[in-house]
C-alpha cells in the first residue's frame, strides 16, 4: 500500500494546513487539499474520496477537485462519507450559493458525483482496498478509516481526541503496519483540545499504551503554530516508533519479508 499525506503548503513543507491521503494513486481521504495537486493528471486517476467529517480542512477542495475532474458522461468521481455529512455538503456547500448544486445537476446519465453513505463498522471495497469506518471522539460525528489491501493495514483515525472503540477494533487487525494519529496541541493547550475533540502530546501518549502492538506511529495535524513545540514535546518523551509525517513523502507499507 502506498500512502501520501498531499501537501497544503508551498514550497512543500512540514507545515499541514489541509487534510487529503492518496492511497495507491486512486483513492483519496479527504479532501482539504487534493484539488489543489498541481498535476491535474493525478486529480483525475482519484476514483473514490472518503470524506471522515465536515470540517472546512478535511472538504475546503473538494469543489475544486470534482470540477478539475469532471468530463461529460456516464463516469464520475465517489464521494463516500456518513449520511449527515453527505447531507451537510449539499445543503452547506453545494447549495447554489457557495458552489453550484452539483446534486441537482446531476443525472444517471452525467453525474458531477456520486455519493455512497457510509455505515460505521461496515466495510466497503474501493480499488482493491476494503476500507472500514470506525467512529472516532471529535467535535463533530467522524469516522476514522481502516484501509487493508490484504497484505498491510493502515488505520486514518483522522481528528480526535482520547477513544476507545477504534483502539478495539485495531487490536484484531493483524496486518496492521501503521497509524496516522493526530496531536493538534502541545500540553500548554490540553483544555482547547478536550473542548475541541483534539489530542494534546500527553493524551497523544496515552492513547498508543491502549494499543499494545508494534506498528508505526505517524504523527499528523501538528496546527502550524505549534508544530515545533509539539515535536520538541514529543521527542522528550522518546516514545518508540513514533515519527512526524512528511507531507509529500510516499509512504509504503508491505507485509513481513517483503
Amino acid at each position: 500500500m502506498r500512502v501520501e499525506l498531499i501537501p497544503s503548503s508551498q514550497p512543500a513543507s512540514d507545515r499541514q494546513f489541509l487534510v487529503s491521503y492518496l492511497i495507491d494513486d486512486r483513492l483519496a481521504i479527504d479532501a482539504g487539499s487534493i484539488g489543489l495537486l498541481a498535476d491535474l493528471g493525478r486529480q483525475e486517476a482519484v476514483e473514490h474520496v472518503f470524506i471522515t467529517h465536515q470540517h472546512i480542512d478535511h472538504i475546503a477542495s473538494l469543489p475544486i477537485f470534482l470540477e478539475n475532474v469532471y468530463e461529460p458522461g456516464p463516469k464520475s468521481v465517489e464521494v463516500l462519507a456518513d449520511p449527515t455529512v453527505l447531507q451537510f455538503l449539499h445543503n452547506d456547500l453545494f447549495n447554489g450559493r457557495i458552489w453550484p448544486d452539483f446534486l441537482a445537476l446531476s443525472t444517471p446519465d452525467d453525474p458531477f458525483l456520486i455519493t455512497v453513505p457510509l455505515e460505521a463498522e461496515q466495510t466497503v471495497e474501493r480499488a482493491g482496498l476494503t476500507v472500514t469506518p470506525i467512529p472516532v471522539s471529535h467535535a463533530v460525528p467522524t469516522l476514522g478509516l481502516v484501509v487493508d489491501d490484504g497484505e498491510s493495514a493502515v488505520a486514518f483515525p483522522s481528528d480526535t481526541g482520547p477513544t476507545d472503540r477504534l483502539w478495539d477494533y485495531l487490536a484484531g487487525v493483524e496486518r496492521l503496519r501503521a497509524v496516522f494519529l493526530e496531536v493538534s496541541f502541545p500540553d500548554s493547550m490540553a483544555e482547547l483540545a478536550g473542548l475541541s475533540g483534539h489530542h494534546c502530546t500527553t493524551t497523544f501518549a496515552a492513547e498508543l499504551a491502549k494499543l499494545q502492538r508494534d506498528v508505526r506511529w505517524i504523527v499528523v495535524h501538528r496546527k502550524p503554530r505549534y508544530a515545533e513545540q509539539i515535536a520538541a514535546e514529543l521527542a522528550a518523551l522518546a516514545l518508540p516508533n513514533v515519527e512526524l509525517v512528511q507531507p509529500g513523502q510516499v509512504y509504503e507499507f508491505l507485509a513481513p519479508g517483503h
